[in-house]
């Protein structure tokens, strides 16, 4: 393996790290502005972003499909292919937000009464929720934008996005929470309000000049309900789809464990989560530049390519994911303090983070590791890997704690199995070479010709366009 290996994931992974960090200070502003509200309303943005998050796994999944299908076709050098799965890739993200979201504000009250939380914060979680399930149309489409852009290599316009849509976001729900400048006082539901809003003036914005075709990738009316194309995403993002859903199921279920040991120890899982999430979001970064080049290195029909990519991302994400958690946790006090004005939740915030810390090089393992496997289409056995690690190594555990009666503090701790056993699934995965041959399964069919012949180098979008560095 040689230093260019590291470039590629590098340029990829810097941006989208960048990114991934804007859109997690968004969660970490929302805990601060309702913090003076107490730990009621903590624990209620904690509830309110889990089932969020559990709306947004369909969303997340395509983002996988359209990673792996578009890449595929930028490797082989087909703009016209990956322009109309874009374009397919942007309509099912309408039509699945529509349906879920529906759903979701429907049975907003049922997903709250999981968390069994006193009158007050179960008042205020569904504030958040109802407005954030309807609003969820936004984020499904400035997911699929950035997915699809990142996808072609070209990782600064997303982060571009991304800032533009942060700071707008956080002033918004700033505003909205407080009732500034004219606004109404909306309190809790106004977290959901801004940031959709925030959000929007992104989409928009892309919106416009995508329909003036504006960018490398082009509006493709005929593939907006193209058959074969919903096809082969639902076909690869399905698997994704499922796995997300258990993800975000157990973490439900594990939230629900927690709980049991009162609102104090609940609100620190979530805050705790929310802090650690600034090194999580660094492995999602290279996670993103692992897919992407893993999609690309097999679509110019370079497994050797995408192998060694792998690894490159694996062992960049460790050494990163490493040196964040060392930092957090050293900050650990200031931040339980900034985010809680709760004495026992402060205490408990403090202590989780060192368990958090403690796992982010299995955690980065997995982003890396995942995401050459899903990049290439191989997303039933990372499915597998999910299920064994939630199911055995963390919701079993859990309740057996649960049930002895043991502290929360113990609690915290089971997370570990849970990525430990994952670690060591993917690594064995991803070096028996077997998910290249799945990967053959769902090569394009418009660039199957292609793929498998071609071994040119794969081009990232700022060497193939060089003048267009206008990222507005």
């Amino acid at each position: 393996m040689n230093g260019l290996n590291y470039q590629n994931v590098w340029r990829l992974a810097g941006p989208n790290i960048i990114s991934n960090v804007l859109m997690v200070s968004i969660s970490f502003a929302h805990l601060w502005i309702v913090a003076p509200f107490g730990s009621a309303a903590s624990a209620a943005v904690v509830t309110g972003g889990r089932i969020h998050f559990l709306l947004m796994a369909a969303s997340m999944a395509l983002s996988v499909a359209t990673t792996a299908v578009v890449a595929r076709a930028w490797g082989a050098e087909d703009k016209e292919e990956a322009s109309a799965a874009t374009t397919t890739s942007l309509s099912l993200a309408i039509l699945m937000a529509l349906v879920l979201g529906s759903l979701t504000y429907v049975f907003a009250p049922q997903f709250i009464d999981i968390f069994d939380l006193d009158p007050e914060a179960s008042s205020l979680a569904l504030d958040y929720v109802r407005p954030a399930s309807l609003l969820n149309i936004v984020f499904a489409l400035a997911l699929t934008i950035a997915t699809s852009f990142r996808a072609i290599g070209d990782v600064v316009r997303p982060l571009v996005f991304s800032a533009y849509a942060t700071g707008f976001a956080i002033m918004a729900s700033y505003v909205l929470v407080h009732g500034l400048f004219g606004a109404p006082q909306m309190h809790i539901r106004g977290i959901p309000y801004g940031t959709a809003l925030g959000q929007l003036t992104v989409v928009l914005w892309f919106f416009g000049k995508w329909l003036l075709q504006r960018y490398v990738l082009k509006p493709v009316p005929a593939a907006i309900a193209d058959k074969d194309r919903l096809v082969q995403l639902i076909h690869i993002g399905a698997p994704a789809a499922l796995e997300q859903i258990l993800i975000q199921s157990s973490f439900l279920a594990f939230m629900v464990l927690i709980a049991g040991y009162g609102t104090a120890a609940f609100a620190a899982y979530g805050i705790g989560i929310t802090v650690l999430s600034v090194c999580i979001v660094v492995g999602l970064g290279f996670g993103t530049a692992s897919a992407t080049l893993s999609g690309q290195s097999l679509g110019a029909g370079d497994a050797d390519a995408a192998m060694q990519n792998g690894w490159a991302a694996m062992r960049l994400a460790i050494m990163g994911m490493t040196i964040m958690a060392l930092l957090t946790y050293l900050l650990r006090v200031p931040l339980a303090a900034m985010l809680s004005i709760d004495p026992e939740v402060r205490a408990h915030t403090e202590y989780f983070i060192l368990i958090l810390a403690a796992i982010q090089p299995l955690m980065a393992i997995e982003f890396a590791i995942g995401g050459a496997l899903r990049g290439g289409g191989d997303t039933r056995y990372p499915l597998f890997v999910t299920f064994a690690g939630m199911i055995i190594g963390r919701l079993s555990i859990g309740l057996i704690v649960s049930l002895t009666g043991a502290p929360v503090e113990v609690m915290y701790a089971v997370i570990i199995a849970d990525y430990a056993i994952k670690a060591i699934m993917l690594v064995l995965r991803f070096r028996s070479r077997k998910w290249l041959q799945v990967a053959g399964e769902h090569i394009p069919l418009a660039v199957q010709s292609v793929a498998g012949v071609s071994r040119e180098p794969v081009r990232s979008y700022a060497a193939t366009h060089p003048n267009k560095a206008d990222y507005n």
